[in-house]
This record gives structure tokens, sequence and C-alpha cells, in this order.
């Protein structure tokens, strides 16, 4: 299989919730025999950062189930108040693009007092069962820049530590501090786009998850980076079904529902692997040679 042709598995955000969703539905198409293979591209953001790397893990996805399942006392972070939320979504009112809507976005993180700085670096190591990329897999995490708002994708190449790099992808503005990476600090990838589906390399088959659908400017909604990736493309895009928005309830950070969640997920990638399986068999056509 050429680069080009892989397979692109998108994970998005969505808290600590987007995790057990996003385990669940992988688990469920696993069930099904539709399993993410080894020389498929992942792209992971916030949230998806966590469960890309678990993935990459090479840790069975029955046991990345089971510790969803038996709660996650490790997760720790307070949902945003109602004031913080209104201040983020003041930060991004009339942005030209996703730059400036992130640069806003980045002076409420380094302007924002965390009590306890380290706990998101702790939080990221308690998620992944191993700290160490790993050379066999392709796993990309979107983080953003708190000062100049650019969105950059971190590998193995970077040789940034993983715990870092995941850890950066989830540091929601106001509510975790940023990550220093190279100099740099860095916050949540979601501040670009909580899925970034338009990041997808290629023109083989993509399989998003896409546990929010929330977005931050008209260049984050999820049928505009769909669009990008051009009509012949293609991808499936798989949403909470009403049991898993049932279970999760109105708080994507509430470790409590994270049991009955990654369940009731688990049921929806069952029924959901007969689309996905048919997506990633898609053959992607030649080039037409122009001299022809």
């Amino acid at each position: 299989m050429t680069l080009d042709a892989q397979p692109v598995w998108v994970l998005g955000g969505g808290g600590v919730a987007g995790i057990a969703w996003e385990v669940g539905i992988l688990t469920g198409l696993a069930d099904e025999g539709v399993t993410v293979t080894p020389e498929a591209v992942l792209i992971g953001t916030s949230s998806g950062a966590v469960v890309g790397a678990q993935l990459a893990s090479g840790t069975p996805l029955a046991e990345l189930f089971e510790r969803q399942r038996g709660g996650v006392a490790h997760e720790t972070a307070p949902a945003l108040r109602l004031l913080d939320l209104l201040r983020l979504a003041r930060a991004q009112l009339f942005a030209r693009s996703p730059e400036q809507a992130a640069r806003r976005l980045g002076r409420l993180a380094l302007a924002s007092r965390i009590d306890d700085p380290s706990r998101q670096r702790r939080t990221a190591e308690a998620r992944l069962p191993d700290h160490t990329w790993r050379d066999h897999t392709d796993l990309r995490i979107v983080v953003v820049d708190t000062e100049t708002g650019a969105s950059r994708t971190l590998t193995r190449q970077d040789g940034v530590p993983l715990v870092d790099a995941v850890a950066a992808s989830c540091a929601m503005p106001i509510s975790a501090a940023p990550v220093a990476i190279g100099g740099r600090r860095y916050m949540d990838g979601g501040m670009r786009s909580t899925l970034n589906l338009d990041l997808a390399p290629g023109n083989g088959p993509v399989i998003a998850l896409a546990p929010s659908t929330a977005a931050i400017g008209p260049w984050a909604r999820i049928n505009r980076q769909r669009a990008a990736l051009g009509e012949d493309r293609r991808v499936e895009i798989l949403l909470r079904d009403q049991a898993s928005r049932r279970a999760q309830g109105t708080s994507v950070m509430d470790r409590s529902v994270v049991p009955a969640l990654v369940a009731a997920a688990r049921d929806q990638g069952r029924r959901e692997a007969s689309r996905v399986a048919a997506a990633l068999s898609t053959t992607t056509p030649s080039p037409v040679d122009p001299a022809s």
C-alpha cells in the first residue's frame, strides 16, 4: 500500500467523555472484525490524542475498554464554569481566521492562574499505558501555539516526549496550563478544530470519530472540513448516537458517566461496523494520465 492510499483515522476531541466514547466505538468495531491496521495514520486532537497514543502503544482494545469501564479516578479536571465558557466564546467572537481565534484563546491560556500546573502532565501519564512513541505507528498529535495561534502536528520525528505531546493537545485554556515544548508553549489542539478532519493526508479512506461537533469558527465546521478533502475521497464520520448522548449527559468532563458511556459506545460501534468496513475496503482510483 502506497503512503497516499493509507487509511486515516481522525480522532477528535471531547473531554473525558470523548476518550470513553472513542474507546467504546473502537472496541465495538473490533468486535465485528473492523480494526485499526498497523499501516493506518492516526491523527489525534485533545481526547483523540489520548486514544491515538493508547492505540499506538499496542495495548489490546479489550484492556483499554476495561480501563474505562472500571472508572477513571485519575481524571480530576473540573468542568469549566459558565463564566469561563463565556470568556472562551467571547475570545473567538468575530475572528477571521483560525490563527486569530487561537491567538486570543492563547492569551487567555497564558493569563490564567492554574493552581496545579503539573496536573496536566500527571493526568496524561495516567491516561497512557506506554509513554514512548512506537516506531511502527504513524501517530500525529495536533497542538496549537499559544502566541502565534498556528497549529502544529507532532510526530515521533520531532523528538518531543509523548506525554508532553498528549498533555499539550489536551491543555484547554483556563482549565489547564499550556505545555512548554522546545521554547514554545502549546495548548489544546481543539482550539483549531475539535476534529481537524482536513488534516487527513493522502487520498486513502478516512474514518473520523467526532465526539463533539462544536465549531470555533466556520473553518472548523465538520462539513467544511469534509469538503476540503474532495468529493471523490471516501470519508465516514461517526457521531454520538442517541444512546451515547444520553449516557454522556451534559458535561464532557464528568468522569462518573464513563462506565455507562463506554458501554453504550461499544454497542454503537458494533452497529457502525458495516459502513466503516465498506469505507476501508474502498480502492483509491489510479490517477489519470493527462497525456492519455
